[in-house]
């Protein structure tokens, strides 16, 4: 291979060394936001430029959107020379190719593709012929199946340890009858791909028609993808049989465990494919040198990973700040105060507000809708648009509105209760004849007149009964913690969805009634009081959805392959992140490590995280553990203040400080401290400061006993001492010193 690099490729030393590799396996462990594409789509125009065929490469992604995007980067390198290219694709997708072209090899060759739907559809009749369990959860059983065929284990490991008898049954009945009506679904696609290769002709012949295999984003490969790969390339010797396979990746940002994904694919590379290279990618272009300190400090934690070490030219001081706060409802302010301040400083740049779990975002939305700020979400539902919580709310409309069908309609078959479409047709026809009754006296109608009889006269009642004895002038949560109880919701849930789904679901009804608990405090609530506020928030939050977004809101996992200028991390909180699930799985904590290196690594110039001390859970105010890895930020890159008792201005202080701070080409470690009070002010601003000076002994009320080690004079004639207390170094206003 030629030795030089075109210099449209633009690249740094290590990833062109990725990029003019030659023969044999490659491994490119590269950091997060150090141009990995950029390698890869840079990689295959160099194999095509040096002779290889289209047709002799094969590069396979995680989604369409990358696989386009990396189209387009080749097309634009190559220029019009090139008119055909190699296949780009999902591995999904690569594999169906194959499948299609090699039908007269499978032992079950298949005409359809079982989309979610159709699964769903296939299991859900199985179940009602089959299964005597009335609470089948059609979903939970889909997703039980994926993991087992991701995992590459056979049927026979599918043991009442893993699920109960009735889904060991319905799974195999499930394969036969996909097999008889000659459909796959996208599982098999993976499974059935790697069972071609076991025939030696194929695999021959596939092995001399092929040069070079990519992979992309290698660290969200579960083991039936490598599997894959080490057929498509390795001879029966297990060395490489084709001229070069290039696996590009991060075990830093491995965060997809719960889809079947294995870090171990990345770290057992060099040993599943011997005499592999291996190539670091460590320059970050997006981030501040602070930022990637925080990053890989936090990081190296971690057991189970390849060691490196982001850095970057993009040099700066006071970039990563972490604010202790009293709830989350002072955090959710202080995170609109960061976000006013910002963009006003900043208006062109962006910002995100990352955080663990859906049902933070509702302290969050609502700060933001007070404040009128435009927000989006990425990768989710606002949170009073949430189908569990409209359905919580449609229940209690119900209680001051029994004449609401909208609401009736909703919440007829919420949870399940076989009142299908001819009994919902017959409702309404009766309740247009009957405009001025409730939905109590329409059920005496249907009643009275035998229009309704057996199991749907008895379902009909026990909706009915739901409201009976319901105090429609009690505390709302009082109301709506009955109401969930009445209708078994939680249950429901778990019952509709898979185990994952339902968890975050019921966690965001639990943040409802600890929301509604927490205005009750505060002052008398009813329940037509708090519908009207609700809805005039969501008519709030619409309107301002039409202007342009100041802030973006999303999980950190909705995060990963984004970037912002600026982020703001919430809710570093045991239980939280680390989740609770992980509390006790070294595993799962090493994953949400990771998973808050990956919300670290996407900001570019400031990154604010936050905890609480309080955090409302299950109605009452219950204080928490603040979360493992702060414990583990670089006391260097990273400066930490107590905000338990600040307010607006406080934050808005601390805010313009810092972001005037973080302009300067200061170099040591300086923290904030508390803003004090006029109150305070009032007493500390009588002390003399006329003698303190560069090596004065000086005390601070919430410090103690330091020593000056710079005094700073500012334009606005305030001065400033930089002192080193037993606590760090501090930067105050020589006023608050004595």
């Amino acid at each position: 291979m030629d030795s030089t690099t075109p210099s449209t490729f633009n690249l740094n030393p290590h990833q062109e060394q990725a990029v003019m590799h030659g023969k044999g396996p490659l491994l490119v462990i590269s950091g997060a936001g150090s141009g990995k594409t950029r390698v890869i789509t840079s990689r295959i125009a160099r194999l095509l430029e040096q002779g290889a065929h289209p047709s002799q490469i094969i590069a396979l992604t995680f989604t369409n959107k990358a696989a386009r995007e990396m189209l387009e980067r080749i097309q634009k390198m190559l220029g019009a020379n090139y008119s055909e290219l190699p296949f780009i694709g999902t591995f999904h997708s690569y594999c169906l190719r194959l499948l299609k072209t090699n039908s007269h090899l499978l032992e079950h060759p298949f005409i359809t593709l079982l989309d979610q739907d159709d699964q769903e559809k296939l299991i859900k009749d199985i179940a009602s012929r089959y299964s005597n369990d009335k609470k089948i959860n059609v979903k939970q059983i889909l997703h039980q199946i994926s993991q087992l065929k991701n995992s590459g284990q056979p049927l026979s490991s599918l043991t009442t340890a893993h699920a109960k008898a009735s889904i060991l049954q319905i799974y195999q009945i499930y394969e036969e009858e996909k097999s008889t009506s000659r459909s796959l679904d996208f599982d098999d696609l993976l499974l059935h791909a790697c069972k071609l290769f076991t025939n030696q002709q194929f695999k021959r012949r596939f092995q001399s028609s092929i040069c070079h295999v990519l992979v992309d984003e290698y660290q969200d490969t579960n083991a039936v993808q490598h599997m894959l790969l080490k057929h498509m390339t390795l001879d029966s010797n297990k060395q490489c049989a084709i001229e070069s396979v290039c696996a590009v990746g991060d075990e830093d940002q491995s965060i997809y465990s719960w889809r079947g994904a294995t870090v171990a694919n990345m770290l057992d590379f060099a040993q599943d494919f011997p005499s592999t290279t291996i190539i670091k990618i460590e320059q970050n272009y997006r981030s501040a040198q602070p930022i990637l300190q925080t990053a890989n400090h936090v990081i190296s934690f971690n057991t189970g990973r390849n060691p490196k070490n982001l850095w970057s030219t993009r040099t700066g001081t006071e970039r990563v700040k972490v604010i202790r706060c009293n709830s989350e409802y002072q955090e959710a302010d202080g995170v609109v105060q960061f976000i006013k301040n910002y963009k006003r400083k900043y208006p062109a740049r962006s910002v995100a507000v990352l955080y663990r779990s859906h049902f933070q975002s509702r302290a969050i939305e609502e700060a933001l809708v007070r404040q009128s700020i435009s927000y989006s979400m990425i990768g989710g539902v606002q949170f009073y648009e949430r189908k569990e919580i409209k359905d919580i709310l449609a229940y209690l409309r119900l209680v001051i509105n029994p004449y609401d069908r909208i609401s009736w309609s909703r919440i007829l078959n919420v949870p399940a209760r076989g009142l299908g479409a001819k009994f919902e047709e017959l409702w309404n026809s009766i309740w247009l004849q009957e405009p001025l009754c409730t939905f109590t006296e329409i059920a005496n109608v249907l009643t009275t007149r035998k229009l309704v009889t057996g199991q749907k006269l008895s379902a009909m009642q026990t909706l009915v009964d739901i409201f009976t004895g319901i105090n429609s002038i009690a505390q709302p949560s009082i109301v709506i913690e009955d109401l969930i109880n009445r209708t078994d919701y939680i249950a429901y849930l778990y019952q509709e969805y898979d185990t994952q789904d339902a968890q975050a679901r019921a966690q965001n009804v639990k943040e409802f009634i600890a929301a509604v608990k927490y205005i009750e405090q505060s002052r008398t609530l009813s329940i037509e009081q708090l519908l009207y506020e609700i809805t005039l928030m969501q008519e709030q939050s619409a309107t301002q959805e039409k202007e342009l977004p100041t802030v973006t809101l999303m999980t950190i996992h909705a995060a990963k392959g984004l970037e912002f200028d600026a982020i703001m991390l919430i809710g570093l909180e045991e239980g939280i992140l680390p989740s609770t699930r992980a509390r006790t799985d070294d595993n799962a904590i090493e994953e949400e490590r990771r998973l808050l290196y990956v919300g670290i690594t996407r900001a570019k110039e400031h990154l604010l995280m936050t905890h609480s001390r309080y955090r409302y859970t299950y109605g009452v105010m219950a204080e928490q553990i603040p979360s493992r890895f702060i414990e583990e930020l670089p006391a260097h890159s990273v400066q930490s203040a107590d905000g338990l008792y600040w307010n607006g201005s406080s934050f808005d202080h601390f805010i313009q400080e810092w972001m005037m701070r973080s302009e300067h080409n200061r170099t040591q470690n300086i923290t904030f401290s508390t803003p004090v009070s006029p109150q305070n002010l009032s007493t500390q601003a009588s002390s003399p400061t006329t003698t303190i000076k560069t090596g004065s002994k000086v005390r601070h009320r919430l410090f103690g006993m330091g020593t000056v080690q710079e005094i700073e004079e500012r334009a606005d004639s305030k001065k400033y001492a930089i002192v080193l207390f037993s606590s760090g170094l501090k930067k105050l206003i020589v006023l608050f010193l004595s």
